[in-house]
């Protein structure tokens, strides 16, 4: 079983990196896995210009831009299972987790029905990896839960777009030191049980 476990801090050792390890430490316990982490901030992801060129629109060009995207699309083509870890940078998503997304479009392949005057009658959308299981870790310093809802609400209209099978979330509050979340038992026994329960459905469909 293949994982790809994407950190969206811009630090090591964050609250959202230790929960994210949690994760798999759970998942872990149950089945052996492979995992890749990879640090966005870290990873040579340049910003997505929205070119549109991998649409039919425009060919199904290759992306223009040259940098790891391509091959981390490929392995996510191959994985069987993804954490998508934030913290909350101003009630949102991070600003690298947010152009990784944007990078991903590749992976949807739009299907378009043309009339006999080309004008566009039907369209849809088929994802290289649907029903691909995924799991949400969310760590923010504010001790309000309501702070993290566009948080959720962005990373779970993400995951239907893209036709993933969302299987469990992690959310830690009032972390506003970093690792402060190592003295919170409960949020790291969360993300334990998430990682335990990524691994019942991995390990479910593959019987």
């Amino acid at each position: 079983m293949k994982v790809m476990a994407f950190v969206g801090s811009p630090r090591k050792h964050s609250n959202t990196d230790l929960l994210i390890d949690k994760v798999i430490e759970g998942a872990r316990s149950k089945i052996e896995i492979e995992v890749e982490k990879i640090y966005l901030y870290d990873a040579d992801i340049k910003y997505c210009t929205a070119c549109g060129k991998h649409t039919i629109l425009e060919g199904k060009k290759p992306c223009p831009l040259k940098d790891d995207m391509e091959g981390i699309l490929k392995r996510m083509e191959k994985a069987d299972a993804f954490i998508f870890g934030s913290p909350n940078h101003g009630r949102t998503i991070s600003a690298a987790m947010t152009n990784f997304i944007a990078r991903m479009m590749p992976l949807l392949d739009m299907q378009v029905v043309y009339g006999d005057k080309g004008e566009i009658k039907d369209a849809w959308v088929d994802s290289k990896v649907k029903g691909k299981k995924v799991i949400s870790v969310i760590s923010q310093g504010d001790p309000l839960p309501s702070s993290s809802a566009l948080v959720m609400k962005i990373l779970d209209d993400n995951f239907k777009d893209f036709q993933m099978k969302k299987v469990g979330e992690v959310f830690s509050m009032s972390n506003l030191r970093v690792g402060q979340v190592k003295e919170k038992k409960t949020d790291l026994d969360w993300a334990f049980l998430m990682g335990v329960r990524l691994a019942s459905f991995l390990q479910y469909e593959t019987v």
